[in-house]
Formats: structure tokens, sequence, C-alpha cells
């Protein structure tokens, strides 16, 4: 009989509501299994990202930036990141938190039950723990994926809140288990409500950065993006992204949400990017990862400031060619085989090529040159150099690269030049039949084979 009453019971439960209450008994339940013992919080439920300790790199990292700004001229109101682990913080297991499963239902479907009947107790350092808990985590998830307004409300208001200055959400977006917490949120929140969420964690640019430039962080801003491409609150994330443009374009995660950006939004919601890029060009065209994520911008940027930054980057090719960075930038506008640009470089490098021959990253410019319109520039300017700065191209252990294309290009193309070429290198034929210049010698005594 008692089986038979279980299963009429459960038969007339709705499977929504069986879910819900399911979710919140396990977010009740949860709560009360956290413990102090000796001074230091337990759970009973495994969790190596649990609570914020002296050791975890990201809060760390937070804590560096709000203390760094401190020590500037430029805000010294901000207060410094306090320490989230207060002995006597997370004595939470009293009377007053043991939630009822009916309170934590009835939270939700009672859009007038008080305040303090659920999530009142789950505020500030302790909501902190609890959403960077495992299990904690998940049951926030579950009841979040009601997308219960009172509930998605609540959970807001606790997450823009903030510790010491530094909003919850900061810490919740870099967290291995906390930042499912926010894409949850993210996913229930209407357009008023994501507009809070862009303001509370643009209101400060080197936290910002942070959250840019973190793997996790990040994918969340994607997110907003995404959601708020057709709204007006997109140009608070697009203007906060292009103050902190160089920092994100100087980092490999914090690219990617520059290029997301050009990917999914319209010019115009785009421009004051495109803007960004024109005076940091130079600057990231020099540092290692910059370079990469200025010729990614290259492909994606459209219109008159297109025009504008290849004709920077080409003017300064000299500058980028002799730098172990900027080379990649020239050679990328090499490579577009536009004949105005393409112009430009090789004329400006005229009286450089030699001394860019001997280089590892000025040679493949110098190659880049020779297989484009440029070409005869690269190759007057290697010959009108001395007998014995040829012979030092050409025993180099990068410039006899740039040699052997030489050759073989002048003569594919059945360029006058390449004669001149061979009557230079006649004389030191014997001196090239060892070292490096031995592949020049080769290629010389097979007739220069055309490249298949």
């Amino acid at each position: 009989m008692e089986k038979e009453k279980s299963i009429a019971e459960k038969s007339e439960t709705p499977k929504s509501l069986s879910s819900a209450n399911s979710s919140m008994e396990s977010l009740s339940l949860s709560v009360e299994n956290l413990s102090l013992n000796n001074g230091e919080v337990s759970s009973s439920v495994g969790s190596t990202n649990s609570f914020l300790f002296p050791g975890e790199t990201s809060s760390t990292k937070i804590q560096e930036i709000v203390s760094k700004n401190q020590e500037t001229s430029f805000d010294k109101s901000k207060r410094v990141l306090p320490q989230l682990y207060p002995q006597n913080i997370w004595a939470i297991n009293n009377p007053e938190l043991q939630l009822s499963v009916h309170a934590l239902h009835n939270e939700g479907a009672n859009q007038d039950s008080a305040p303090h009947s659920v999530f009142g107790k789950l505020k500030g350092y302790s909501f902190l723990g609890y959403a960077r808990n495992q299990e904690g985590s998940k049951n926030l998830q579950e009841v979040l994926m009601f997308k219960n307004t009172k509930i998605t409300s609540q959970i807001l208001e606790r997450v823009t809140a903030s510790l010491e200055g530094v909003p919850i959400i900061h810490y919740l977006m870099i967290d291995q288990f906390g930042w499912h917490v926010c894409s949850k949120l993210i996913d229930s929140c209407n357009e008023k409500q994501l507009a809070l969420i862009v303001e509370t964690i643009t209101m400060d640019r080197q936290l910002f950065i942070i959250l840019s430039n973190n793997i996790t962080a990040s994918k969340l801003i994607k997110k907003l993006i995404k959601l708020l491409k057709k709204s007006p609150y997109i140009k608070w994330l697009v203007a906060s992204l292009y103050l902190a443009f160089y920092q994100l374009m100087i980092d490999k995660i914090g690219s990617y949400v520059i290029t997301y950006c050009l990917d999914t939004l319209d010019i115009k919601q785009k421009v004051l990017l495109y803007e960004a890029i024109i005076p940091n060009c130079l600057h990231l065209a020099i540092h290692e990862i910059g370079c990469i994520s200025l010729n990614n911008f290259i492909d994606k940027i459209q219109g008159w400031h297109r025009q504008h930054l290849l004709e920077l980057i080409s003017n300064n090719a000299v500058f980028l060619s002799h730098d172990p960075s900027g080379n990649h930038v020239v050679q990328k506008v090499l490579g577009l085989e536009n004949p105005f640009f393409t112009e430009i470089i090789g004329n400006l490098l005229r009286g450089h090529y030699a001394r860019l021959s001997l280089q590892k990253w000025g040679s493949h410019v110098v190659e880049k040159c020779l297989k484009s319109p440029a070409m005869s520039y690269a190759v007057e300017d290697l010959l009108s150099s001395s007998s014995n700065q040829l012979l030092q191209v050409a025993r180099d252990q990068f410039g006899n690269y740039v040699i052997q294309r030489a050759l073989k290009v002048t003569k594919e193309l059945n360029f006058p030049l390449h004669l001149e070429l061979l009557r230079s290198l006649q004389p030191h034929l014997e001196t090239l039949r060892y070292g490096y210049g031995r592949s020049i010698f080769n290629l010389i005594a097979s007739g220069i084979p055309n490249e298949v």
C-alpha cells in the first residue's frame, strides 16, 4: 500500500516541480553540510577549489592589481582586497542556516515570500564560498535553470555585491566552479540585468583586464557580447575593451575577446576597436604576442581604417623588419599582395637588404620581398653591395637562403639581373664550396633548375 501511495503521489507531481524540489533540496542540504572544524572550513563534498586560500593564483592576481592601484596617484582611494578566509566567517553551521526544503521551494513559487527565507542565509563571504564549492555550484546552476525571476534577482544581487570594494562576480568568473554559476545566471537574466553585470565587471579597468585575460571569465564576456550585440548596452562593453585594448591584445586569451567582437558585431559597433588599433599598432607589432594579435586584426579590419593601418605598417617597414616580432607584421602585409603597400615596403628597404639577410628574422622579410613585385628592389640592392659583403651574405647561415631565392626567382622570370647576379658570384665559387655557401655552389652547378 505504501508503495502504491508513493507511485500515486509521484504521478500527481509535475515533472518540473519535482525537479525544482530536488534542486532546491540539494541546495539546502549542501549548505547545511558546511561546517567549521578547528578554525578551518570543511565540506562533505570534495572540492579542490571550494574556498579562497592563500595560495590561489587567480585571487592573488586580483589582490595584487587592487594593491597596485592603491599605490598609484591615479586612484589612491581604492582599498586593498582583503583576505577572504577569516576564521570566523565560515561558522555557518548554526540554527539560522538550517534552510528547509519547503522554504527554498516557496521562495521560487511565491514572489512575495520574505527574502530572509532562503537565500537570505547566503550572503557575502558565505555565498562566495558556496558558489565556489563544487556541489554548491552545481546546486545553484540547477536552481537557475528554472529561470525563476525571483531567484535570478536574488542571486544577481549577491554576485554584484562587493567584498571590500571588489564585486563577488569577479571571484566567481575566474573560479573553476564559480564561473558555471555565472554562466547560468547570464542565461537567466533579462537585458537590464545583463547590463548590470556588464557595469559591475567593467567598473575597474585593471580588474576587467584580469577577467578578459582569464580563460573562464573571457568565455563569459564573449557570452555577454553575443547576448547584447543587438542591445544599446553593447556600447559599454566595447568602450571597456577599447580602454583595455593594448593589455588584451598582448595576451593570447584577451586577444580572442577582441577577435570575437570583430567577428560578431557590425561595423558601427566595432568602429571604436578599429580606432584603438592605430595608436597601438607599432607597440603591438614589436610584442611577441601582440604581433600575432595584430596580424589577426589585419584579417578582420575593414574600410578606410584598414588602409590607414596597412599604410602605417608599410611606412615603418625598416624599423619593423629588423625586429624579432615586427618582421612578422611586415611579412603579413607583403603576403596580402597589395601593389601599393608592397611598393612602399620594397622601396623603403633599399640599403637594408644585405643587413637584413644576415638576420634570422630579417632574412624572411627579404625572401618575402623576392617573391613579390618588390623583387627588383631587393636584387638590385644586393648587387650594389660590395663584393665582400655579397660573399658574406652568401656564406651566412641565413643569408645563403636569400641568395638561393634570388637566383631562382630571377631565372624563373627570365630577369636580366639573373646573369648579373651569377657574374657577381662567379669569383667566389671556390669559396662557396664549403660551409653554408655550399648550397649556393650546388645550385649554380646544377644549372638552377626551376622549382616545380
